[in-house]
């Protein structure tokens, strides 16, 4: 037997339909029930979109968003965001003896490659991409040559990430890619993919790219040096 008790207005509710959510690690699925003298019948499932879309129906009104050019994709889940190539400061944290040359550059500007985020409120993804222009369905995707990512393309965030609180999903994903870049890359993984054709090693390309920049000797990122991911922007958005 269901109890449901009424607000108290003029107007007269009686209750028809009900929604029942379930939880399964990540996964949710839902079913819509009609309602007979308070009591459930048996209902049907309907996917989380159908849900979404009759809480933002028309006579919502909800308001306009107002989408910056970074957004490549976007849902109230996730957001697909694009970082054209351009001069900023990198950071380097290394811990290992042999590669802690790196933390005399730390702070330096370097050349950026292109890059394509997708993040979430739980994760940041991160490729590199060749083309300045916005990406379409059928964009390669490189390795991003970068340490702190994994081989699955997943970028281990600093603590700071798990402290962003925004409800838009839009201004969330632009503060986690500014930690993305204010961030410290430091320490070597197993399950690191390789990311640059660069003869010397990644950590030694980056040493090259500030001494290179100093001397006005480059003008934009090296792009012959990544490496493919055998992915296009189409599969990460399956």
């Amino acid at each position: 037997m269901l109890e449901v008790s009424y607000p108290t207005e003029h107007a007269e509710y009686h209750l028809t339909h009900a929604l029942l959510f379930y939880h399964s690690g990540n996964t949710t699925m839902a079913t819509v029930h009609k309602v007979q003298n308070r009591q459930l019948l048996a209902g049907k499932s309907i996917s989380i979109a159908d849900v979404e879309e009759l809480f933002h129906s028309e006579n919502q009104h909800q308001k306009m968003q107002f989408l910056p050019p970074e957004v490549i994709a976007w849902s109230r889940n996730e957001v697909v965001w694009f970082e054209k190539s351009r001069i900023r400061p990198i950071y380097f944290n290394v811990p290992e003896p042999n590669r802690r040359f790196l933390n005399k550059i730390s702070g330096k500007n370097v050349i950026w490659p292109n890059l394509v985020f997708r993040i979430s409120r739980k994760q940041i993804f991160c490729w590199a991409v060749k083309s300045r222009t916005r990406p379409d369905l059928d964009t390669k995707l490189y390795n991003a040559p970068f340490t702190n990512i994994f081989i699955s393309h997943c970028f281990c965030p600093p603590v700071q990430f798990q402290e962003i609180r925004d409800e838009n999903m839009v201004d969330f994903a632009r503060k986690a890619t500014d930690l993305f870049f204010r961030g410290h890359f430091s320490h070597l993984y197993g399950n690191m993919p390789d990311s640059i054709t660069y003869s010397r090693g990644r950590d030694r390309f980056w040493e090259k790219m500030v001494r290179d920049l100093e001397r006005s000797k480059c003008k934009s990122f090296p792009n012959r040096y990544l490496v493919s991911s055998n992915m296009t922007l189409r599969e990460i958005l399956q």
